[in-house]
């Protein structure tokens, strides 16, 4: 039986072994964490460079003139021109876009999926298509020189950014709009090299082609799309990057046999990081599920190590086997413009640790004894592209490997096990249904919207379904081309892929001799997906052997809501989908695009309701550790964590450093979190403070980011500055640093004052407006409520008007990141609840729900995302929509927050965290008949339930608990541990 892992978590809480063994005390998992920790310092980093691509001299291709059509808008299209190493070498991008008379010629080159910032040209813009944006290009290559031409006109010259051309490909700027690419030629020594007009006519003398049948295009065996264009068909250059085929880049294997007597094993366990991530598998079985370990770091500050109870799995003769994979070291960093890769050299290092019942230890380091093979059949792995699976590839010839052969600064770094828990699958999926909506095309639907991989069982597939060679390609995408979307990308019925930007999530698996059946499982990227598309095989894949993993990072679910409003519990429903979504190893903005990064806004935004629903106490607590050890030295918090591209020092996304722990105090009750983070927490209050004007900042970030409403960015930063300043007073408070307490509640009480000067009229009214009519939305009233910007006696009056405001706009959602959070908590604790359900169940365009009446099962990015009138506010006909970006993201899951705090009433006290004191006050209007749900609390079980038929409640109250309950009616009694029942 798989092995779980064994995660330790921090001293203070006893550190438990989370395992199928049973927890151990504090003096003995100490010490078992120290002989680990000596284990792992006895280890070495293990590598393998596979020389993937490495040009025969005599095939060099220095000097080439290539040749193409881009047709393109407002988006760039480009010609990509590249050495040996394909995608993550060094590439050329020629390319040009059309603003109407303008036209913008590009030029600028990448490294290791990165844009490298020394090497952009952009000559001054200028009339050259005379506004078709239809453009011919071409590159002829010399010495060294590329001279680059476009529509006859030489446009500059510039240095070749690499030596000898390996690849030829396409690609657009990063975006939703549209690019085609015909008639593409490269010739060399007068012979061409390779040609596609993309109507059957093709050359790709660049690389040979090993795979079943015949090539279908110079860009076999990658999928494309081509179109009708211009009387032709052209291909539809995609935003990510579609190359020739190259060498591979292998994931290697590392392995070592060693002999023991199991019957004198107490113990034993494997730990292991990586500078990547890593797959184990002990006498060929995997050790563990977990996806991407160790996880998400801060590469360069610190790594992490896993633990995992391997003692079953030992024998007498036995084989330890590592695949190391690039994990988020130096993939799934970024698109091109913002990605910061950690390093160029994955490497492995790990122990087995072993226990004797004679009271005596041994450690199996990884070292030079180990031996490498660098021809595995995992061929290609990245977060956002996908993953290639080669079963031609069996992994006969082992080599020593190379040992610690990254830089100095990562084998002098510590090695720190990993306190929270890692990525792991929580859930499979059977397919709902399957179609054909073009011959070969086969679409299975999962029927919900998550994050995860698919995998195949090849033993329940014929000898029919593939050949050797033959190649399968898997696509993903989370709704399908319908002829209602104005913005389609495809055949009607296939799968939508528009807004995944510059991520293929595009997975090849290749059929090797059929004389084994080991499982596909793509399971070294992920992707956001409901649908999925397979082409490559004749007839379909049975339903019964491909199956959807829904994976996130491994957390006890705490939470659980029922109401008798079918549309809140299909809201709530979405938003457990979309936060499990996006919570990987750290918390996400989205599973499906060139993102899946941890934006602090979007983190600190849904933290509250996240803590209800899981336990995720050591999930943002790692995550605040990233952030302390990105913070600026001026005290600005980056926008991003983990990350090695860096910017940020924005309101409401910075202010993570002090919502997320407050947040985490209040549910969890430990000093200690603040401890660690106040410190933080006072450099960026202090930054905001020296970056203001008079106590008015504006960060020219993000404001109210998304919003559906005119936000100034000023009112709403301003009021996270009063915000974030008055939680750290609370912190240092709690921390018994009263002097500390007093200074930055002052600086609150600034930062309040000159918001109610600026922005408060003096001739305020309900109906006139409380604010100054610039500053008149939803966002800034829920933000001076919700942060007590308002004067206590002026607080109802701006409730009122907050009301008022939601019934001019119908009740539609109008706040976007800033106040996302606060707007229904805000109604509620004003005497609106009613309100507040009317506008959560919205389902109308710029509704709450308008998703869930279109069918979708998660959150999207905006709440008009599927945007029904285009950019003149002219309605599109028959009901058809735009699709503006991501229809999974974790940010609007914040909103159903309200269903554990004002539904259900459960909410901690402040004076007694941890639930030491809590109230239950649940709020009930005439939208709600009944509701019922519960916590799994730090100290056990809160449960709720009430019918305002039967004028019932029901609660329960955990042992060492208080509780306040509020009636309906006001009344309120003072109840202890166990469970209650009351009447009003």
């Amino acid at each position: 039986m798989r092995s779980k892992i064994k995660t330790l978590l921090a001293v203070s809480f006893g550190i438990l072994l989370l395992s199928g063994c049973g927890a151990k005390g504090e003096d003995d998992t100490a010490q078992q964490r120290e002989s680990f920790d000596e284990a792992m310092a006895l280890a070495h980093f293990l590598s393998a460079d596979n020389g993937k691509n490495e040009q025969e001299p005599s095939k060099e291709i220095t000097d080439f003139t290539a040749s193409c059509r881009i047709t393109a808008g407002s988006e760039a299209g480009y010609l990509v021109l590249g050495d040996t190493d394909g995608e993550y070498g060094t590439l050329l991008l020629i390319g040009a876009s059309n603003s109407g008379e303008e036209d913008q010629v590009v030029i600028k080159s990448y490294k290791h999926g990165m844009i490298d910032p020394g090497f952009v040209v952009k000559p001054d813009a200028m009339d050259i298509t005379g506004g078709t944006g239809e453009f011919d290009l071409q590159v002829e290559v010399s010495g060294g020189k590329a001279d680059i031409t476009v529509c006859g006109k030489e446009i500059t010259s510039v240095d070749m950014p690499f030596s000898s051309l390996g690849c030829v490909g396409a690609c657009k700027d990063r975006g939703m709009g549209d690019a085609y690419m015909d008639d593409l030629t490269v010739l060399s020594g007068g012979q061409v090299v390779f040609s596609d007009d993309f109507d059957g006519n093709f050359v790709n003398e660049l690389y040979p082609y090993d795979y079943f049948g015949g090539r279908e295009g110079a860009f076999s065996p990658a999928f494309i799309k081509t179109e009708g264009h211009e009387g032709n068909m052209a291909l539809s250059v995609p935003s990510g990057m579609l190359l020739s085929e190259t060498g591979k880049d292998v994931a290697p294997a590392f392995k070592k046999d060693f002999e023991l007597k199991k019957k004198d094993i107490k113990s034993a366990h494997l730990c292991m990081t990586a500078l990547g991530s890593f797959e184990a598998y002990l006498n060929s079985e995997k050790v563990s599920d977990n996806f991407f370990d160790p996880g998400k770091m801060i590469f360069d500050h610190y790594l992490n190590y896993v633990t995992y109870d391997v003692t079953d799995m030992l024998k007498d003769q036995n084989e330890l086997k590592i695949y190391l994979f690039h994990g988020f070291y130096d993939k799934g960093v970024g698109f091109a413009e913002v990605a910061g890769i950690w390093g160029d050299k994955l490497a492995v290092k790990g122990a087995v640790v072993i226990e004797y019942k004679n009271g005596k230890s041994e450690v199996i380091p990884t070292d030079e004894t180990f031996l490498a093979c660098t021809d595995t059949r995992f061929r290609f792995n990245d977060i956002y592209q996908g993953e290639i699976i080669d079963d031609r590839y069996t992994e006969t010839e082992w080599v020593p490997p190379e040992v610690d052969g990254v830089i100095d600064a990562f084998c002098k770094l510590p090695v720190l096990a990993k306190e929270n828990e890692s990525i792991a699958p929580y859930k499979e999926l059977l397919p709902v249904g399957v179609t054909e909506p073009v011959p070969g095309h086969f679409v299975y639907d999962f029927g919900e919207n998550v994050a995860g991989t698919v995998k195949i069982d090849l033993g329940l597939l014929g000898d029919s379904y593939g050949q050797e060679g033959q190649v399968v390609t898997f696509r993903y995408g989370e709704i399908l081309n319908s002829d209602k979307i104005v913005n389609g990308d495809g055949a009607l019925g296939t799968v939508w892929t528009r807004n995944l930007l510059t991520a293929r999530a595009t997975d090849y698996y290749v059929f090797g001799k059929r004389d084994s059946y080991e499982d596909v499982y793509f399971s070294h990227t992920y992707h956001g997906f409901r649908y999925l598309e397979i082409t490559g095989i004749t007839k379909p894949i049975p339903e019964d052997a491909i199956t959807a993993v829904a994976i996130s990072s491994d957390l006890e679910t705490t939470g659980e809501f029922n109401c008798s409003d079918g549309i809140i519990n299909a809201f709530f429903d979405n938003s457990v989908r979309s936060l499990r979504s996006n919570l990987m190893d750290s918390p996400t903005d989205c599973p499906q695009r060139d993102e899946r990064l941890g934006w602090t806004g979007d983190a600190q935004a849904v933290s509250g309701f996240a803590m209800y629903q899981f336990d995720s106490k050591e999930l943002y607590r790692s995550f605040l550790k990233e952030i302390r050890a990105m913070q600026n030295t001026d005290g600005a918090i980056y926008d991003v964590a983990p990350a090695n591209s860096c910017f940020g020092g924005h309101s409401c996304w910075g202010d993570a450093i002090i919502t997320i722990p407050w947040n985490l105090y209040l549910q969890y009750g430990d000093k200690e979190v603040l401890a660690e983070n106040v410190s933080a927490g006072s450099r960026w209050v202090d930054y905001l403070v020296e970056h203001s004007e008079d106590y008015i900042f504006s960060s020219g970030g993000y404001g109210d980011h998304l919003s559906m409403q005119s936000v100034s960015e000023k009112i709403s930063d301003t009021a996270w500055c009063a915000h974030s300043s008055k939680l750290l007073s609370k912190m240092y408070k709690a921390l018994g640093e009263d002097e500390l307490s007093d200074k930055y509640a002052d600086i609150s009480d600034k930062f309040t004052s000159r918001w109610q000067q600026e922005f408060i009229r003096e001739d305020y009214s309900v109906e006139a407006g409380i604010l100054y009519p610039d500053y008149e939305c939803e966002t800034a009233y829920c933000l001076g409520l919700a942060f007590e910007l308002f004067p206590e006696e002026m607080r109802q009056q701006a409730a009122d008007r907050l009301k008022m405001l939601g019934d001019y706009g119908g009740e539609l959602f109008y706040p976007g990141y800033s106040g996302m959070a606060f707007y229904l908590p805000a109604l509620c604790e004003y005497g609106y609840g009613d309100v507040a359900v009317r506008v959560m169940t919205n389902t109308a365009p710029g509704g709450l729900a308008n998703l869930l009446s279109m069918g979708l099962t998660t959150n999207g990015e905006a709440v008009d995302i599927l945007r029904f009138s285009d950019s003149n506010g002219d309605e599109y006909s028959d009901g058809r929509y735009y699709v503006n970006g991501s229809l999974n993201h974790g940010a609007y899951s914040s909103v159903s927050e309200v269903c554990y705090k004002y539904i259900l009433g459960i909410s901690p006290d402040e004076n007694a965290p941890g639930y030491e004191h809590f109230y239950i006050r649940p709020m009930m209007t005439s939208g709600i008949a009944s509701a019922s749900g519960s916590f799994k609390s730090v100290r056990g079980d809160i449960s709720v339930s009430w019918d305002s038929g039967e004028r019932t409640l029901t609660c329960t109250v955990p042992k060492d608990s208080t509780c306040t309950v509020v009636l309906p009616n006001g009344e309120s009694s003072e109840v202890a541990d166990g469970e209650h029942s009351f009447n009003w």
